[in-house]
């Protein structure tokens, strides 16, 4: 199978980040090792130019190469202002480059995996599941940038230290001798909880923690091109608003739920402050619901359904076992509490109602999605897109026309009427003759399934000025081997 690995990066830090701590760990044992298991794979690396040139020069780069065939897409927008949205963007590419592979993997300047993780995320994939989610618990970045870059060690194309070669338990062990201030106020058993309470967390003595998770971190996704959702836009971020629009369900989704299986973690500074609010409740049913009525979809209300061991010595099962049964009976009481009726909920717990009012209205976008042009859309050539438009201008024509006509009777015996005389048996005809022209083809090849608009936007990109003009954000990307895209996908 072909894997894209996407890294969205910018910025003196983070690229200093992603070159000496997570690249190396990307290039560990089991994961892009120069292996078989990703051959035919690539890494896009979306940044500024600037950034571009310091990465190519960096040693553990120069290996990612030998491994992989490497491109970039330089963002043409300054990064100052909106830096989560420009990395949605930077997201929403990454998923349209990758509908000619078998499956995208996301990873931040800032990730650090384990052995093996990539590789095993993979084989999820390749057995089926159409995603592959893990919970990414954060530690303190100060503390890691003096411990890690001691455990690297070099390989025998190059003398230079570039690899990380850490085994699950060894990044586990770390993570919890160094777990950021955060972490902690996620515990069940905390004197305050988060504001954010994303995750809950059980510690299992001498052994590690059990989570569960509202928000994981999607490691690989599969390609879906045919499906219209994998092209939506979203600007939050993937965990909380691309994920509940793509899947509706969990039903071919793998939940990492041990971390020998994969592990990975995230770097905070020391002095990010998440839980700023000094007079936070301590953790419970009422307050986890409550928060959740507004920051949980129906996808994470299943993802928090699934425990992750997070251990750094062999399980010992009766601990676990009750932290376990806790753990099922908090997310049971919480689902009970989002599932009381509205009507019910305004009366007897106005916050929690309050909470679901402004999810509505946070969310309300997803009633009328909008979604970035397919690279095989961009294929197409002036004169076919605009027999795209007219064929989905008349489907659409038809589509108000029926709706208007269960609505109104005296439209429906008019619009008969018309239809019923001879001039418009004619035009019938010639247009039951250019269908059979043209949808035919259309239709075998899935082109006609988008929105109006999207076509429209399709057919703009074909002028360079129209397009600079009104898709700034569509063509906010500078790809370096612009060429080599276009020949490949011609073929």
């Amino acid at each position: 199978m072909k894997y894209l690995f996407s890294m969205v990066i910018w910025g003196e830090e983070y690229v200093r980040e992603f070159l000496e701590l997570s690249l190396p760990s990307q290039l560990a044992e089991g994961n892009i090792d120069g292996s078989s298991w990703h051959d035919g794979s690539e890494y896009l690396i979306l940044t500024t130019k600037a950034d571009a040139e310091i990465i190519k020069v960096h040693p553990a780069f120069h290996l990612l190469q030998q491994r992989l065939k490497v491109r970039f897409a330089i963002i043409k927008r300054s990064p100052r202002s909106e830096i989560y949205k420009l990395a949605s963007q930077c997201q929403m590419e990454a998923i349209r480059v990758g509908e000619d592979f078998d499956a995208v993997f996301f990873s931040y300047p800032d990730f650090i995996w384990s052995q093996g993780g990539m590789k095993n995320a993979a084989a999820r994939i390749a057995e089926g599941h159409d995603a592959v989610l893990c919970p990414v618990p954060r530690v303190i970045t100060e503390n890691m940038e003096e411990i890690l870059p001691k455990l690297r060690t070099p390989v025998p194309a190059s003398p230079t230290p570039s690899v990380l070669n850490l085994s699950s338990r060894d990044l586990v062990s770390l993570s919890l001798e160094h777990l950021h201030p955060m972490m902690e106020d996620f515990r069940w058993d905390a004197e305050k909880f988060s504001v954010f309470p994303s995750t809950i967390m059980w510690k299992i003595p001498d052994q590690g923690v059990l989570m569960r998770c509202y928000h994981l971190h999607p490691l690989a996704i599969r390609s879906q091109p045919e499906n219209i959702n994998y092209y939506v836009k979203f600007s939050v971020s993937l965990d909380e608003e691309y994920m509940p629009i793509l899947f509706k369900g969990d039903d071919n989704i793998h939940y990492v739920k041990d971390s020998d299986e994969c592990a990975v973690i995230s770097l905070s500074s020391r002095e990010t402050v998440f839980s700023a609010e000094p007079n936070r409740p301590p953790p419970s049913v009422l307050v986890m619901a409550r928060w959740a009525e507004e920051y949980a979809s129906v996808l994470h209300r299943s993802c928090v359904k699934h425990s992750l061991r997070w251990h750094y010595v062999p399980v010992d099962e009766k601990p676990w076992e009750a932290a376990e049964l806790q753990a099922q009976e908090v997310v049971s009481a919480v689902a009970e509490r989002l599932a009381i009726p509205g009507e019910i909920l305004r009366f007897e717990d106005v916050p929690a109602s309050d909470a679901r009012l402004r999810r509505s209205k946070r969310f309300s976008c997803w009633r009328r999605p909008r979604y970035s042009i397919p690279f095989f859309l961009t294929n197409l050539s002036a004169t076919d897109l605009l027999k795209v438009i007219g064929l989905q201008s008349v489907k659409t024509v038809i589509h108000y026309l029926r709706k208007a006509c269960l609505t109104w009777p005296a439209l429906y015996r008019l619009i008969t009427t018309i239809l019923k005389s001879p001039v418009f048996r004619w035009l019938g005809g010639i247009w039951v003759l250019i269908i059979k022209r043209f949808k035919g083809k259309l239709v075998a090849e899935k082109i006609l399934r988008f929105p109006l608009p999207v076509y429209f936007r399709a057919l703009l990109s074909k002028s360079r000025l129209l397009s600079w003009l009104l898709l700034s954000s569509d063509t906010m990307f500078i790809r370096t081997d612009e060429h080599h895209y276009s020949a490949e996908r011609r073929r």
